[in-house]
Parts: structure tokens; C-alpha cells; sequence
């Protein structure tokens, strides 16, 4: 039977206050992971016809921290051909329904129970704390919340974050067309919104139209922090949000629709797993072997919660770096950082490269930029690259000089030969597109065979 909301409060609660209290030795941590593979896994068992296929060999009752990585892993593929036989109960027992996006598959089904949405909410919530204490010390302010599609946990759970935190939210849903960018920005503009909850992409695009309806976004809003997710934003990006609208940008949290909120930042704008409700591993991206909880390659999770869709060794496709650190309170005894996706590499003259570097390359130091967009070609048995950027109006720089300047650091930091351009409009889907994949987005491959 599964258990419900108020008996897992009576286990959870305490727990995320000695958590958060450092109050929790590693042994009672290490104890409680011990306890919920266990019942996680004898959970899919009981409740998934795709796990109960899957696990059908292993003894729930006996399986320790220890034996994790003899479980097969559980791939994104997986989850697109199992669709609802992924689901540890019937829909009807969810309290959410959501999908993801479906730009890389199709849509696979992602509801979350109560106990589900109430403990990643729970973590998520310290985040928005820190945040919100740093910004406004002594005063209340509005968060307003723009997500992709109204069948995206987004707009569910910050709301619930806020409502935790008692902070007044504003749904912004600029893509609705009862909403529309005007009324977005009418609303960011006369509820004197403070926090934005939105995708850097997004965020681009909100300042391109501000300014084609009059508006400075620097001078006319009031706006003093960006909770952002939904794709990476590197040093270089989260610096030019700043020159664009003078508010301090926060990689806010890192999950998915699938497997919810892994991790969120802390005040210093560090992303902390949420180790109280995942067991996380780190893998060798090609061979699958796991190279423990920290260190370099692809991230791969189990979900602790027994609720509608826990996933076992689920491989996430994404590229993390964990760090250790000894000594510090237990929430935030690790570090994680989000280099790019396993399928976002691009290799450029036989050389692979990340998300994060191309987009550090292009975007250091350039400020008042509105987008950009890289054309991947070749020539003369070379790859090239063709960067094109959009600049704000308010940009007072030499434009020609920022060109030279990204070329020379294109050919020092990726060795290609880079053609540069600064254009008056890029297309729209190179910003909003930046929910669903950093490359789909705003890399071009025009190279044969590629």
C-alpha cells in the first residue's frame, strides 16, 4: 500500500531539519539512504510493470548502499518506450500530471504524487529563502514565474515554493496568448516584481522586447534577481543578463521533468545536490562505470521517494562535475556543476567541446547582447564558425572592435577560423527555443555528415 502524505511527513520533516540544521551525522544520512532504496525499490517493484520486469531478481529487503550499481540503469529511451508502464500506480493517484517537452522524442509522461512534489519542493524552497534574505532583508517582495507550456511543473512549484516562503507570485506566461509580451511586461513592470523565475533564453528575448516597446529594462523595472533553469548559463551569460537589466542572475536549480529537482543554489549562487532525496553517481559517460558520488562525467540519479515515478539509475544524459567538501554543514557538503549534455558536444577540428566552453568563448565580456546564434561549416578541410549577435540598443561599445575581439578569442579558445557578425534580428526561436535544448537552439551544423 502506498504510504501517504502525513505518515512521510512524520519521517521526512525531522530529517530535512537536521539536514538543513547540520544536525545530520553521515551515518544517520547514510542510514536513511539505506532505508529508502530499499523501500523505493521494493515500491517500483510492487507498482511498475516496467520495474517489476526490470528488478524482478532483486531482493528489496536485503539491497545495500553497496549493491547500487549491480541495479541496471533506466535511460531516457526507456522512459519513452515503457510511457505509462514507467508509473509506480495509476494516474489517478498523482496529484500533477506533466510531460516532457518532447523535442528530442516523444513526450513521456512525468506526474508526481503529494509526497513527491512535497519533498523536492521542501529543498527547493531553502533555495528561494537564501535568495529572497540576500535581496530583501527586511521587506517582502513579488516573484513572478515565466515557464514553457502550462503542462510544465514550473508554474505548479514555485508556487508552492512561494506559498511555503509566504511571498505574493505572479504568473507570467508570455507565450499564452491571453498574456503576450506586452502584458508580461506591463505586470513586470506594476506589481514591482523583485525575483523572476524564467530561462536565460528567455530572459534575452523579455529584454529584446522590452526595448521594442520603449522600455529601458535596466531603468524601468524593478527587478534585483533571476531564479534561473531550463538550461545552462555560464559566467559569461549570467554577466551580460546583468548588463542588460542590472539584476544578479542565479542558476537557481537543476532537475528535470523527469526526475524533478536534484539541486538548487545556495545564497552565494553554488548548486547543492539534494542529497536527502537522490543517490547520485557519477558515471563515465562511454563505458557506463560509476565513478562514485563526485568527480567528473555523466550524472546518473535514483530517486528516494516511492511516489508515482520513481526512476532507479536513472542517466540523466547531462555532464556534471561534483565536488567534495569536507567540513562544511551537511546541505551543502557537496558542489555541483552542470557542464552541458552528453549529446550537446561539438566536436570542432577534432576536438570536443562543451556547451559551457562555446558559450564562455563567444559571450566573455560582451555586454547589452540579446542573443546569439553559431553557424557551424567547413572549409578547406576545416571546420569554421559563423557567430551572429544581436545587440541592445543600448549598447554604446565599438561594435567592430567587439568583433574583432570575438574572433581572436574564437580561434585562441576553440582553434577555428570564426567569421563574426553583429545583426539587427535573430530569429525568435533562438532564444525561446533555449527550454528545451542549449544546441537545437543555437547551434547551426551545416557540416556534411554531421
Amino acid at each position: 500500500m502506498n504510504e501517504q502524505l502525513d505518515t512521510f511527513k512524520k519521517r521526512y520533516d525531522p530529517i530535512h531539519v537536521a539536514y538543513w540544521a547540520d544536525a545530520l551525522s553521515d551515518q544517520a544520512l547514510a542510514d536513511w539512504h539505506q532505508q529508502q532504496l530499499r523501500d523505493v525499490v521494493d515500491h517500483v517493484k510492487c507498482h511498475s510493470p516496467f520495474y517489476a520486469r526490470r528488478l524482478a531478481h532483486i531482493d528489496a529487503n536485503s539491497l545495500t548502499l553497496g549493491e547500487l550499481t549491480a541495479l541496471p540503469f533506466t535511460t531516457k529511451d526507456d522512459l519513452r518506450e515503457a510511457g505509462f508502464d514507467i508509473l509506480s500506480g495509476p494516474l489517478e493517484e498523482a496529484i500533477f500530471y506533466y510531460e516532457t517537452t518532447g523535442t528530442t522524442g516523444p513526450a513521456t509522461p512525468c506526474p508526481r504524487d503529494r509526497k513527491e512534489s512535497y519533498a523536492s519542493n521542501r529543498q527547493l524552497a531553502m533555495a528561494y529563502r537564501a535568495v529572497v534574505d540576500k535581496h530583501f532583508p527586511s521587506q517582502k517582495t513579488v516573484v513572478g514565474i515565466m515557464g514553457p507550456t502550462e503542462v510544465h511543473s514550473f508554474g505548479d512549484t514555485l508556487g508552492d515554493v512561494c506559498t511555503q516562503l509566504d511571498l505574493c507570485n505572479a504568473k507570467l506566461w508570455p507565450h499564452s496568448p491571453v498574456i503576450g509580451w506586452p502584458k508580461a511586461l506591463q505586470l513586470l513592470k506594476d506589481l514591482n516584481i523583485g525575483v523572476l523565475a524564467s530561462a536565460p533564453g528567455l530572459l534575452l528575448a523579455m529584454a529584446k522586447e522590452a526595448e521594442l516597446q520603449g522600455f529601458n529594462p535596466r531603468e524601468d523595472f524593478t527587478l534585483q534577481a533571476f531564479m534561473m533553469s531550463g538550461e545552462l548559463c555560464t559566467p559569461a551569460l549570467k554577466n551580460n543578463l546583468f548588463s542588460l537589466w542590472g539584476a544578479q542572475a542565479y542558476n537557481s536549480l537543476y532537475g528535470s521533468q523527469e526526475a524533478m529537482i536534484i539541486a538548487a543554489c545556495n545564497a552565494n549562487d553554488q548548486l547543492m545536490p539534494h542529497r536527502l532525496n537522490y543517490l547520485i553517481e557519477v558515471l563515465d559517460p562511454v563505458t557506463g562505470h560509476s565513478l562514485g558520488s563526485t568527480g567528473e562525467g555523466e550524472l546518473c540519479v535514483t530517486l528516494l521517494i516511492p511516489g508515482t515515478k520513481p526512476l532507479i539509475r536513472y542517466r540523466t544524459g547531462d555532464l556534471v562535475s561534483i565536488q567534495s567538501r569536507p567540513g562544511y554543514p551537511q546541505s551543502m557538503r557537496q558542489v555541483i556543476k552542470v557542464v552541458g549534455r552528453v549529446k550537446d558536444a561539438v566536436q570542432l577540428n577534432d576536438r570536443a567541446f562543451s556547451a559551457a566552453q562555446i558559450e564562455q568563448a563567444l559571450l566573455e565580456g560582451v555586454e547589452r547582447c540579446l542573443g546569439y546564434q553559431i553557424i557551424l561549416s567547413r572549409a578547406n578541410d576545416r571546420d569554421t564558425v559563423i557567430a551572429k549577435l544581436e545587440m541592445s540598443r543600448f549598447f554604446e561599445g565599438d561594435k567592430a572592435r567587439l568583433v574583432l575581439l570575438i574572433k581572436e578569442r574564437l580561434h585562441e579558445r576553440l582553434g577555428v577560423d570564426a567569421t563574426v557578425m553583429v545583426v539587427d534580428d535573430l530569429a525568435e526561436h533562438v532564444n525561446l527555443g533555449s527550454w528545451f535544448s542549449w544546441k537545437e537552439a543555437r547551434i547551426v551544423d551545416q557540416r556534411k555528415g554531421r
